[in-house]
C-alpha cells in the first residue's frame, strides 16, 4: 500500500504542490466508500445485459420474426431469474453477517463455510462439465460415422 503513496511524495517534494495529495487522500476515501456499491451494481448491471447481442443482428429485431420474439421472452425470463438468485442470496448473506454481532470468530467461520460451499459448487460443476465434454467427445466420432 505504501508503493502508491511513494510517486505522490516524490511529486510533492519536487514541484511543492499539496493539492494532488490532499485529491489522492480524498479519492482513496471515497473509493473505499463506493467500491462495495460499483461491484454489486456492475454485477447486477452485467447480469441484466446478458441478452444483449444487438452487434451483428441487423434487421432480427422487427416484428416479422414471430421465433425471435418467444426466444427474447424466454432470454427475459432466464435474466429475471438469475438477477433475483443474486439479489436475493447477498441480501441472505448480509443478513447472516450483520446479524452476527462484533464475534469476529463467528463471523470468520460462517464466513468460510460459505467460501467452502462456494468452492465446492464451482467444482463440483467443472467436475460435470469435464466429464460431459470427454463422453461428447467419445461419442463424437460414432455420430459423425
Amino acid at each position: 500500500m505504501v508503493i502508491y503513496f511513494i510517486p505522490i511524495l516524490l511529486y510533492w517534494f519536487l514541484f511543492c504542490h499539496v493539492h494532488p495529495l490532499c485529491e489522492v487522500f480524498l479519492g482513496y476515501i471515497s473509493f473505499l466508500f463506493y467500491s462495495p456499491a460499483y461491484l454489486n451494481i456492475l454485477n447486477i448491471y452485467s447480469l441484466c445485459r446478458i441478452d444483449d447481442i444487438s452487434w451483428g443482428t441487423k434487421g432480427l429485431d422487427s416484428a416479422g420474426f414471430g421465433k425471435n420474439a418467444a426466444l427474447k421472452g424466454g432470454w427475459k425470463l432466464l435474466k429475471f431469474v438469475h438477477v433475483f438468485k443474486y439479489v436475493f442470496w447477498n441480501i441472505i448473506v448480509a443478513a447472516v453477517l450483520l446479524s452476527l454481532g462484533s464475534n469476529y470468530q463467528t463471523r470468520f467461520w460462517v464466513t468460510f463455510g460459505m467460501v467452502v460451499m462456494i468452492g465446492g459448487s464451482v467444482g463440483l460443476k467443472v467436475f460435470v462439465a469435464l466429464v460431459y465434454m470427454m463422453l461428447y467427445k467419445i461419442r463424437a466420432p460414432k455420430i459423425a460415422e
